[in-house]
């Protein structure tokens, strides 16, 4: 991976259809929507500013994911959807990118937290957000039910 090159790129008409094809494993889809649907998202559900970005690989999308819903009164924006394609997965891109897109956001928002919902029976994505930083913020969301886990910008810096 040394010479491979990370990016996110805004879905466009040049990488939509690769980004649509890109699947998490089969016992992981009844956790996260498909890449199709987040899409269709962005373009219905405009009150939230939904934006969708192609995790690439050398130019070449092999995740997904998908922020929005900013509370600027609150400080926090919603990392929504996180995706890595099934065939990429375990490799340690998934980490790469999780912390590429920690960046990502920290440049485009001015916010205190970053916030996902987890579904209480993905032990292995709850090991995954874990690692990258996030910690069970103890609360649920009153959408879906799954639980809510933050990574606190400000970690770690001095005060």
């Amino acid at each position: 991976m040394d010479t491979e090159v990370l990016t996110i790129q805004p879905v466009d008409n040049t990488n939509r259809d690769a980004v649509i094809g890109l699947t998490v494993a089969a016992e992981q889809s009844r956790f996260i929507e498909t890449n199709a649907e987040s899409l269709r998202e962005m373009e219905v559900d405009v009150k939230y500013a939904w934006q969708c970005y192609a995790l690439c690989l050398d130019e070449r999308p092999v995740g997904f994911m998908m922020i929005g819903a900013e509370n600027k009164i609150d400080r926090y924006v919603w990392l929504d959807r996180f995706m890595m394609d099934a065939r990429e997965q375990g490799k340690g891109l998934g980490a790469c990118f999780l912390q590429l897109a920690l960046i990502f956001i920290q440049d485009r928002f001015d916010v205190d937290d970053i916030v996902l919902s987890l579904h209480a029976a993905n032990e292995p994505a709850k090991r995954f957000y874990q690692r990258g930083g996030f910690v069970d913020s103890g609360r649920i969301d009153e959408w879906n039910g799954e639980a809510i886990w933050v990574y606190h910008v400000k970690q770690g810096q001095p005060s």
